[in-house]
């Protein structure tokens, strides 16, 4: 059967020459090996074959956003004018499984035509082989949705040449009247070759010495896909392992095809760009029940510094869970396996491909490495090389008379006299830089934004108009949480503004924004520092600070008891002091310890938990009414309008956003 591509991504019309070939030929796929040919069996045939992934749980799951690669995969929700197209896969949500089924045509509004497994003379245990259904839309006590994957461009049917048309007979030349000779205006004969002129050029050799340059932190992915069981404990060592793949976090997370299943999915993936946590940490990965268990990407095709690279965010990123989990840093709480033989390879000097087993002395060798990598993270990241530049001169040969051509180290010649007037001319000659364009990563949540609401308002939202506190309406909750209307917001899109990114304002205008602000006033460096060291957005650390401290001069930022909290930290309604107590304890002294430990705070507290912005700090879409930072509704509206105010007092912009979205 050759209906469909042997490699790439098939067109919707192969995938509907396809289904109607099963239906033919009264065929069916089991991809799963259970239950037999179900429904479901049916378009994840078609997603793995050719994307690689298969969708998680029942049919009715497969109207869920989080079930897809990313936005290419289309989810249309049902509407009385709505046509699903050929290639469509068609959803029901209703009961405890659902159905699906793949779109073929005719369709209009009132019915579609389809392929369906499991739908005549079939049930739960067995399924059935593929047929064609004609179908109603009506969503049978649920929903009904339509997925349209990313297919392959049809091609275009050559258009038919069109008929030249009937040339009438030349008509017989009049030769009764004379007629004039013409001056030819272009010469017959071949123009001569302009004479050259060897001149020196000078071009630029780029000699590439690290494959990515980028040194910030990660990019965090909070999308756990792993189910298994709650080990009821903190993890007690850690468990480094190599991916074994080609493939980058970003690939791994995108094709979902390190593992079929799921059974041994890892708590971490990382590498220099990407952290995708496809496991909650409490939940065990069953091969290592009681470890937290990290795999660095990257093992099989990265060059020697980027792989390094990769290992220090992965040990950056460790060693801050290994300080949540109370994991002490030493040796005996790292496990390596004789799989992680890249770094055993790179650190141990040993070659498991060649040697067989690292003895216990390698291995020990191969984790005091790694310790130093982390140890020493600030010097290596800030000692990664640069690319380096050099310049050759060449000869060419280039028109006598080509006045255009100039080299780079070519001044123009003067050739005005010393009383020439100077030129009138406004006109400049000017270099246009080209602006960096803001970063924006979407996201899409599980949840549809009415059913976020109707979690938000389970929880009995608060919001303060001046005069104290009530409980919000649905009607101004939905305004505030309306991620539609914040995103489309110049100003409010600050909202989504992506908080763990360190943006490397530089010191003196973070003091321009910090004069005259209490304890605070010149403590740009104690920001630069403290966002730098845990990969904060500076302004947001700021703005957060102002809002706390009451810019600086609150009873906790004060130092009137010998310690400065500027976030409010374990600050309670019913016990205000505790403030203070928490401050004391961490040995924040001096306004730059209370700075440095409070961005310490707002990453481990939030933005390690996925909550990277004002936004998810608030109404935590991936997770609504739970680790929720605010009581105010507005409180991102009051925050997000202080960082566009202090980006805009020292002119400039947010470079990285994260726009949440919920799914259809």
């Amino acid at each position: 059967m050759a209906i469909l591509p042997s490699s790439g991504k098939p067109t919707a019309s192969q995938v509907v020459a396809w289904a109607k070939w099963m239906a033919d030929n009264r065929r069916g796929v089991d991809i799963d090996g259970r239950y037999g040919y179900q429904c479901w069996d049916l378009p994840n045939y078609i997603f793995e074959r050719y994307w690689g992934f298969r969708t998680w749980g029942n049919a009715n799951a497969m109207a869920r956003r989080d079930n897809y690669p990313d936005s290419t995969w289309k989810i249309y929700a049902n509407t009385p004018s709505f046509v699903p197209k050929p290639g469509d896969v068609a959803v029901w949500t209703y009961g405890w499984a659902g159905h699906t089924d793949i779109v073929i045509g005719p369709s209009d509004v009132n019915h579609f035509r389809a392929v369906d497994q499991n739908w005549y003379g079939a049930n739960q245990y067995r399924g059935s082989v593929a047929a064609y259904v004609t179908h109603d839309y009506s969503g049978r006590g649920g929903n009904l949705y339509f997925v349209r994957p990313p297919y392959k461009s049809e091609p275009k049917k050559p258009t038919p040449k069109p008929k030249p048309k009937p040339t009438e007979p030349d008509k017989p030349k009049d030769t009764s009247t004379p007629t004039k000779p013409t001056t030819p205006t272009t010469p017959t004969t071949k123009p001569e070759e302009k004479e050259t002129k060897t001149v020196v050029k000078e071009v630029k050799e780029v000699k590439f010495t690290v494959d990515d340059v980028e040194t910030n932190f990660p990019t965090f992915i909070p999308h756990r896909i792993a189910k298994g069981k709650d080990r009821g404990r903190s993890p007690k060592k850690v468990l480094i392992r190599d991916a074994g793949t080609m493939c980058s976090v970003l690939d791994l997370y995108t094709t979902r095809r390190k593992y079929i299943r799921t059974s041994e999915l890892p708590h971490y993936y990382i590498d220099r760009n990407y952290i995708w946590q496809p496991r909650y940490e409490q939940i065990e990965v069953p091969s290592a029940p009681d470890s937290l268990v990290i795999e660095v990407c990257g093992d099989y095709s990265d060059s020697q510094s980027d792989f390094i690279l990769n290992e220090i965010h992965a040990m950056n990123y460790l060693v801050s869970r290994m300080k949540f989990h109370d994991i002490p840093m030493k040796k005996s709480s790292f496990e390596i396996e004789s799989e992680y033989w890249r770094t055993v390879l790179e650190h141990g000097a040993w070659n498991t491909v060649t040697k067989g087993q690292p003895s216990d002395k390698v291995v020990d060798k191969t984790i005091e490495a790694l310790i130093n990598l982390y140890q020493n993270r600030e010097k290596l990241l800030n000692d990664i090389p640069s690319d380096k530049v050099s310049k050759h001169k060449i000869k060419v040969e280039v028109p006598k008379d080509d006045e255009t051509t100039s080299t780079s180290s070519d001044k123009p010649k003067d050739t005005n006299t010393s009383t020439s007037k100077p030129s009138t001319s406004t006109s400049k000659t000017t270099t246009t830089v080209k602006k960096k364009q803001p970063t924006i990563t979407v996201v899409y949540s599980k949840y549809t934004y009415n059913n976020a609401l109707n979690i938000q308002m389970y929880k009995a939202p608060q919001v303060n108009y001046g005069s104290g506190w009530y409980n919000a309406s649905r009607s101004a909750t939905s305004a505030a949480m309306n991620n539609a209307t914040i995103w489309n917001d110049s100003k409010m899109r600050y909202q989504m503004l992506n908080l763990g990114k360190y943006q490397g304002i530089p010191v003196s205008k973070l003091n321009q924004i910090l004069k005259g602000k209490g304890t605070l006033s010149g403590q740009g460096q104690a920001f630069a520092d403290g966002c730098k060291k845990y990969n904060i957005n500076e302004i947001y650390l700021i703005s957060h600070a102002f809002l706390e401290s009451g810019y600086g001069t609150s009873n906790f930022a004060s130092g009137r008891y010998g310690v400065y909290n500027y976030f409010g930290i374990n600050a309670v309604d019913w016990a205000p002091n505790k403030a203070i107590d928490y401050a004391r304890s961490k040995g924040w002294t001096t306004p730059y310890k209370g700075i440095v430990g409070g961005a310490k705070f707002v990453r481990k507290g939030y933005i390690d938990n996925g909550q990277q912005t004002l936004y998810r700090m608030r109404w935590n879409p991936q997770s609504p009414g739970t680790h929720q930072y605010a009581t105010d509704i507005n409180w991102c509206k009051h925050q997000a309008n202080t960082i566009y105010n202090l980006y805009s007092q020292i002119g400039m912009k947010g470079e990285y956003f994260i726009r949440d979205r919920y799914n259809s």
